[in-house]
Formats: C-alpha cells, sequence, structure tokens
C-alpha cells in the first residue's frame, strides 16, 4: 500500500511539473555577462517582470497568431491553419497540437468575473469560450482583462484571470 501511495504522489508531482507553461525568464536565459552586457541589471525589479510578462504574452501570441493567419501568396494552401484548440474531436496530430496547452488571451471589453453556466468569453484573438459549469467568481470591473486557457488532464479546458487563483471549465464554441 505505501509503495502504491508513493508511486502515485511521484507521478502527481510530475504531471504537476510538466503542467507548467515551459517559459524561461530572460534572467534564466541568459548568462551573466550577457545580462549585463544588454544593460539589462539597470532594470528594476518590477521593469524586469513587466519585460518578461511582455515577452510571454508576445511570444505565445506570435504562435497563435501565426496558426490563425492563413496561408497568403500559397496557391497549394499549405502553410498555417486556423488555431482549432479547444474545439471537440481534434485529432491528435493536428497542427493545433503544435501550439502547446496554454492560451493566453484578452478578454474583449469590461470583465468583472462568472457567475452561470453559458457565460461567453470573447477574445480579442476572435476565440470565443463558453462557460460549462455553475461557478461564480466577481473581480471589480477590468477593462481587456488577460487570462489564461489550459488543457486539463481530460481534455477540458479552463478559463483563469491572470492574477487570481479562481477557473472555471469552459469550452470553445468559435
Amino acid at each position: 500500500m505505501k509503495k502504491l501511495l508513493f508511486f502515485f504522489l511521484v507521478f502527481t508531482i510530475h504531471i504537476t511539473a510538466n503542467a507548467a507553461d515551459g517559459f524561461s525568464t530572460l534572467e534564466e536565459r541568459m548568462s551573466g555577462k550577457e545580462f549585463k552586457e544588454t544593460g539589462l541589471q539597470k532594470l528594476t525589479d518590477e521593469e524586469l517582470a513587466a519585460l518578461n510578462d511582455w515577452l510571454r504574452r508576445h511570444s505565445v501570441a506570435t504562435l497563435e497568431n501565426a496558426a490563425a493567419r492563413p496561408a497568403s501568396g500559397s496557391a497549394s494552401g499549405a502553410g498555417p491553419t486556423e488555431d482549432m484548440r479547444g474545439f471537440e474531436n481534434q485529432p491528435k496530430d493536428s497542427p493545433s497540437d503544435s501550439l502547446g496547452k496554454v492560451i493566453h488571451g484578452t478578454i474583449v471589453g469590461t470583465f468583472s468575473g462568472w457567475s452561470a453556466k453559458g457565460t461567453l468569453f470573447r477574445l480579442t484573438n476572435g476565440m470565443v469560450w463558453q462557460q460549462t459549469e455553475n461557478a461564480t467568481f466577481a473581480v471589480k470591473p477590468v477593462e481587456n482583462a488577460e487570462v489564461t486557457i489550459q488543457k486539463g488532464l481530460m481534455g477540458n479546458w479552463r478559463l483563469s484571470m491572470v492574477g487570481y487563483n479562481s477557473a472555471v471549465r469552459v469550452k470553445r464554441i468559435k
């Protein structure tokens, strides 16, 4: 019984570690010499955090925009295809798989949380997600709130507002 419990604990820790979005900060990517040569040591902790946050948002957004953009100038139609993450019945080797299991986005307009099954979340990248469970979460109204939508173990997607621990199960409808 103890061996089974130990195996379960190790397995859970492994799954949790692999669920991270894999983003490395500039401090982690650069050697100390490179960090100083670029002048980044002159930034305050807040400025460096803001720069890392910008890089995180834009590197993922670049991938999302590249996948959603139709191939231009290509008669064969080969190239990037529409980002289909979150839609049901996706083949395992679809092009969307290469984009990862975390979607960073911004909700269009004012966001004050979620309150009932069926609530719609419209993102600036064109995606529309719908709440699939009865749950509530309220925040002071925020314009263009940043959210993260992450794929779970059983294929469910969960939306959370950046900076908060609450999440709600959602499905993509557009």
